[in-house]
């Protein structure tokens, strides 16, 4: 009878561990409480003023739209993931429409290999014109086989104004959470 119990108590230990694994927050300082740590940032910068929660947020700011501003980071992604949510807030001031229907302040992400050798196209989530308030954009994905990586990237592409970025978040989810997308 104790036998049994032990192994009831290691199932029910094992699906735990394997659902917290599933909710952690793989992003490095996705709420940049920490400025710009764990982020590759070409003109963005950390601040203070303008923050969906906690007490920073990423900015990214442009007058010229010739000009690509921005900032990305590589996450790893766990052995034999094979679904993954991602999401972040964004809020924009003034941001200009460009010349392509793709152009404005972008939420976007690229698969990579183990090499992190970019794999097809990148995939937008979001591109965000005008005034907007914090909204949160969220995306699932099916990561298909030789994907070890995902560069989530924030930017104002090729536009004018001004981009906030705050609770940036990569989890891996299941099956069952990954419908709920569909």
């Amino acid at each position: 009878m104790k036998v049994i119990k032990y192994m009831i108590v290691g199932v029910i230990m094992l699906a735990a561990s394997t659902h917290a694994l599933a909710q952690k927050n793989l992003v490095v300082n996705g709420g940049f409480e920490n400025e710009l740590d764990g982020w590759v940032d070409y003109s963005a910068k950390a601040t203070p003023y303008m923050y969906n929660s906690g007490k920073m947020s990423g900015a990214m700011f442009s007058s010229d739209s010739s000009k690509w501003t921005g900032m990305h980071q590589i996450v790893s992604l766990p052995k034999n993931t094979q679904y993954i949510l991602m999401s972040a807030k964004i809020k924009a001031d003034a941001v200009s429409s460009g010349k392509n229907s793709w152009n404005g302040a972008l939420f976007l992400f690229e698969t990579l290999n183990k090499q992190e050798t970019k794999m097809g196209e990148g995939i937008n989530i979001a591109s965000v014109t005008g005034n907007a308030d914090w909204k949160l954009y969220e995306k699932a994905y099916i990561i298909p086989p030789g994907i070890t990586k995902i560069k989530l990237l924030f930017a104002l592409g090729y536009v004018t104004g001004t981009m906030f970025v705050d609770d940036v978040s990569l989890k891996v989810i299941t099956q069952s959470e990954f419908e709920k997308y569909l």
